[in-house]
């Protein structure tokens, strides 16, 4: 799938952001409760949205299903200054949103900037969700937070990421304290 600048450099923010949010300093899951604390602190983040959109547009995170690939795909090749940049208006009946979004969906186009906003999370969502490339595209690694049923492995992914952590500050030169 081929990006406009903007989408290049914005899919990029929102994986690193995303990468950020999975796992605490112990390599344990963390998505599930970072989400939560976003979405309560929505209203007071999107004064964000101008300068580190990717930071706000986490809270969206499964918040979309989509019906019209197509559409976002094209989508994604424009910039927000471009004539053919789409306003919500013209995305919003072809995807369906979660009932637990649209009260960030209706902060959210209320603010400044918000309808570019919405259509770059959208297309953001979009483009973890379908694209085969995508870092943050690893569903293994990230189950879905309002699901409790990928915490069967965490303990035992929270020992792999352990050891590879362990690993990685031995060849760093720092000593390491063995768990046993």
């Amino acid at each position: 799938m081929s990006f406009s600048p903007y989408f290049e450099e914005l899919t990029s923010a929102y994986s690193a952001e995303l990468d950020d949010l999975m796992t605490d300093s112990e390599g344990r899951s963390a998505i599930k409760k970072r989400l939560d604390e976003k979405r309560k602190q929505f209203e007071a983040l999107l004064a964000m949205i101008e300068f580190s959109p990717e930071m706000v547009a986490v809270a969206f995170y499964n918040a979309f299903s989509f019906q019209a690939p197509q559409m976002m795909r094209t989508l994604m090749r424009s910039e927000p200054d471009d004539d053919d940049f789409m306003v919500w208006d013209e995305i919003k009946d072809n995807l369906s949103i979660a009932d637990w979004a649209q009260p960030l969906v209706d902060a959210a186009i209320e603010a400044d900037g918000g309808d570019v906003f919405l259509v770059s999370s959208a297309a953001l969502e979009f483009h973890r969700l379908h694209s085969s490339h995508s870092p943050a595209k690893n569903t293994a690694a990230e189950p879905d937070e309002h699901n409790d049923e990928g915490d069967d492995n965490d303990e035992q992914d929270s020992d792999d990421l352990g050891e590879s952590g362990s690993n990685w500050l031995a060849e760093q030169g720092f000593e390491t304290i063995d768990a046993n």
